[in-house]
């Protein structure tokens, strides 16, 4: 009965150690507990290490999609717009100029530093100073140059074309050329609201515009939204076709040499009417001096700047001939013969206010 005891207080003993964590002696149960609890361990670290893993790719991939490639696709965008600005301006640059600025422009890194390069005020003085210079090395005989522009040709002084240039920002400066003047004398046969009201002179100065009529078609309903009617709507658009023409001779219409004359004298005591009339025709005159018939020093007076006097003094009377025709001879660009041709009952001669004729008063 005692050895039997003694067996089940060893075994109790025994069990109690196995659960003892101060024993160094090998248990199974301590070591399957430790190992167990080991593998947690990792395992937690190992999904922290996951879970954080992703929490990064997914905040890196949302930065990169919304903040990052929009600013970047904004740069790149702003960057490529200025070098299409660069390109576009100075096209024909046939120094290092668009070089130097594309190279600056692709050196900027952020959106504010591209916003404050302002490409336009950068080109401005590279266009203006090589136009300027062209000026000079263009100019002709009589110290004129033409001065192209996108829609039409101005013959200008050297002063009048500076003051041009100076005065044009960068794109409109980026279209005009400089070339040395190839000019036609060409006849211009129109009527006096076309002329500039008749009162031009010779030497005067002159732009010459055409005039195109745009026909189109609108639509109307009636009242019950039933019918429609097609109707025509007239447009009348402009464009300068030359600038700068000098007028060289002016025609004005032989009616206009034809005087008549009525004068009505009454005589007393006999209370008797008199009366005289007489008939002048300048052409006739003008013919007879070309024959020598008339003593020239007896018709100066008369016919000297007849029609330039006539023109003067209906403009200072407000009063004249409307329906009065003129041939007009005008030095244009030999490129705009061809227009003005096609286009001889629609031009339009205008007086440019920078080199106006004396009597024009601002």
């Amino acid at each position: 009965m005692k050895e039997i005891k003694d067996k089940l207080q060893k075994q109790y003993n025994n069990i109690i150690n196995l659960f003892n964590p101060d024993n160094d002696s090998p248990k199974l149960l301590h070591r399957r507990h430790y190992t167990l609890k080991k593998k947690e361990d990792e395992e937690l670290l190992t999904g922290a290490i996951v879970i954080t893993l992703i929490l990064i790719i997914l905040i890196s991939t949302i930065y990169y999609f919304m903040i990052f490639a929009p600013q970047q696709e904004e740069l790149e965008n702003l960057k490529q717009e200025k070098i299409n600005t660069v390109n576009t301006l100075l096209s024909s640059d046939e120094s290092h100029n668009k070089e130097a600025l594309i190279a600056e422009i692709e050196s900027k890194n952020t959106i504010d530093e591209l916003n404050s390069l302002n490409v336009e005020s950068m080109i401005h003085p590279i266009l203006k100073n090589s136009l300027i210079n062209q000026l000079n090395e263009y100019k002709d005989k009589y110290n004129r140059v033409e001065v192209i522009t996108a829609n039409s040709s101005d013959i200008m002084n050297i002063n009048n074309a500076t003051n041009y240039i100076n005065s044009r920002d960068s794109t409109t400066l980026s279209t005009i050329s400089i070339k040395t003047v190839d000019s036609v004398i060409i006849p211009l046969s129109v009527n006096r609201k076309q002329a500039a009201s008749g009162f031009l002179t010779v030497s005067d100065t002159v732009d010459i515009y055409k005039t195109s009529q745009i026909t189109g078609e609108l639509s109307s309903e009636n009242e019950e939204n039933t019918t429609e009617t097609n109707l025509t709507e007239e447009n009348i658009t402009s464009s300068k076709i030359v600038g700068g023409s000098t007028v060289v001779s002016i025609l004005r219409s032989k009616d206009s040499g034809n005087i008549e004359q009525n004068m009505e004298l009454s005589q007393s005591p006999k209370n008797r009417n008199l009366s005289q009339s007489s008939t002048l025709d300048i052409q006739q005159i003008i013919a007879s001096k070309a024959s020598g018939t008339f003593d020239e020093k007896q018709i100066k007076i008369l016919l000297d700047k007849y029609g330039v006097r006539l023109s003067d003094y209906e403009r200072t009377s407000n009063v004249g001939e409307l329906d009065v025709e003129y041939i007009i001879m005008v030095e244009v660009p030999r490129d705009s013969v061809e227009t003005l041709i096609q286009n001889m009952d629609n031009i339009i001669l205008t007086i440019p206010t920078y080199d106006a004729p004396s009597w024009v008063k601002l």
